[in-house]
């Protein structure tokens, strides 16, 4: 009698595919070659239109990746980007739609101070940012750092904006003298 031993190899190829945008996409306000993309399929094309928010398609057109420059309008624009899949045969599959949200950040401006001013709380909007920068403790600038000239920022979701703010040098009184 014969034995038949028979062997079998499995091979299991995992691929892990990142597409992480959150719907709504957030973006700055005009903010320029903003990547998109959906799983490349080699043998279909692709159709994107991308509408509201002053948004243009720049790059990728026909293709499972774009690159898009928005405007400087702030808001929420649904369905502000959308691709359709046509396979090798021509036949399209169903719509798939983003809504984007353009952020534009802004700091209320403070100053100029004096060196021995109090600390005072910094305003971004919307609210919800972290401020950096020399003299930002907690949210709130401290003119005791000194006499200068200082570039603080506001971020949120990946975007920023700066104000300047000033520490001026209070007069030096000589000593009082009589006649």
């Amino acid at each position: 009698m014969k034995k038949l031993l028979t062997t079998l190899f499995v091979l299991i190829g995992l691929t892990t595919y990142s597409q992480t945008t959150i719907n709504p996409d957030t973006v700055c306000v005009n903010s320029v070659a903003e990547q998109y993309f959906v799983t490349n399929t080699p043998t279909s094309t692709y159709q994107w239109t991308v509408t509201g928010g002053g948004g243009a398609l720049q790059t990728g057109q026909g293709t499972n990746s774009i690159t898009v420059d928005w405007g400087g309008v702030s808001g929420l624009y649904p369905n502000a980007i959308e691709v359709i899949e046509s396979n090798a045969a021509g036949c399209p599959g169903a719509p798939v739609l983003l809504d984007v949200y353009i952020l534009d950040l802004s700091g209320n401006p403070i100053g100029p101070f004096c060196a021995g001013d109090p600390t005072t709380p910094l305003v971004g909007s919307p609210a919800g940012g972290t401020w950096s920068g020399t003299g930002v403790v907690a949210n709130s600038f401290q003119p005791s750092i000194g006499v200068g000239n200082y570039v603080l920022t506001y971020t949120m979701a990946g975007c920023s904006t700066t104000i300047n703010v000033v520490v001026n040098n209070g007069p030096v009184t000589g000593p009082i003298q009589h006649y």
